[in-house]
């Protein structure tokens, strides 16, 4: 895996559970 693919695989993973998140706790976002 190169530097590219791991930073990019790094931020969907970081927005995925920022989505999650905001889905399960509503009030603090």
């Amino acid at each position: 895996m190169s530097a590219a693919n791991a930073v990019g695989l790094a931020l969907a993973v970081l927005v995925a559970l920022l989505l999650v998140a905001a889905l399960v706790y509503p009030e603090k976002f």
